[in-house]
Formats: C-alpha cells, sequence, structure tokens
C-alpha cells in the first residue's frame, strides 16, 4: 500500500466512524445550542465540511491544481449539512487520490504563514474531524443521549 492509499483508507475509516455519529443527530437538535457559547449540532457538521473545503483548496492551490468545487453555505437543516459534508469528503478523497509522494511532501507558505507540507495539511483535516467527533459526542452526553443508532 502506498502513502496516498494509507490516507485514504484513513480517511475511510474515520469517516465512517464520524457517519456513525452523525447518524445519532435528530433533525430537531439541528439548531440547539447546548451553552450559549457553543455551536449548535448542524453548525459543527458545516464547521467540520468548511475546514476541509478551506485546507484542500488553499493545497490544490498551492500545488497549481485546477479549481476544486469546494463549494461551501451554511445548511438550513440536517440533511442538507450531511449532504453537504458527504460532498466536501468525497471531493477530498478524489483531491487526495490524485497526488503521490512528491506532492505529498511538497511543503509550501499558507496563509497562515506556515511553511508546511501537503500530508501535514491533510493530517490537519483528519485531526479537526476527529476533534469536532469527539464534541458531538459530548453535546450527546449533555443531552443524556446515546451517541450511537442501535
Amino acid at each position: 500500500m502506498n502513502s496516498v492509499e494509507l490516507i485514504l483508507a484513513q480517511r475511510k475509516a474515520f469517516f465512517e466512524g464520524t457517519e456513525m455519529i452523525l447518524q445519532g443527530i435528530k433533525p430537531e437538535w439541528f439548531d440547539i445550542k447546548l451553552l450559549p457559547e457553543l455551536m449548535s449540532f448542524g453548525e459543527q457538521i458545516d464547521h467540520i465540511s468548511a475546514v476541509e473545503a478551506e485546507i484542500l483548496d488553499e493545497t490544490g492551490m498551492a500545488l497549481k491544481f485546477e479549481k476544486i468545487p469546494f463549494d461551501y453555505e451554511p445548511s438550513e437543516n440536517l440533511e442538507t449539512s450531511l449532504s453537504q459534508w458527504r460532498r466536501i469528503h468525497n471531493l477530498g478523497d478524489d483531491f487526495i487520490s490524485r497526488l503521490d509522494d512528491d506532492k505529498l511532501d511538497f511543503r509550501f507558505l499558507t496563509v497562515s504563514h506556515s511553511h508546511i507540507s501537503v500530508s501535514a495539511m491533510i493530517n490537519m483535516v483528519i485531526e479537526h474531524e476527529i476533534h469536532h467527533r469527539g464534541e458531538i459526542i459530548a453535546y450527546f452526553r449533555m443531552i443524556k443521549s446515546p451517541p450511537l443508532k442501535r
């Protein structure tokens, strides 16, 4: 298995885990903010999508790839939020599948002025999703609901 295949396999495993958790969100919870300073369930999902789109779009531009249609819009309901999350994730997989070891090692200066490799940017996407997946699980605990559908 090469590096790109390994990254895609990891993303698939993480995606499936996140998908199981997100499926436990009830549509009526979409706008619920458990505390004023927290994001709602829907804002969490949209945030995961937006950050993945931004990071991979910036990475694609650094590699001089053609523009990837990572267009993102805030969602108005759970169904559109989940659909957008899946679409952006799939675009990310398509983007990553076009890479090779040289492109993974390519380093560039980000908009936040960090000198970083493409593989590190991809890892940031994965870590970010896992972080917010954990927050969503904490939300389930706060409302005393199991985080996984049974």
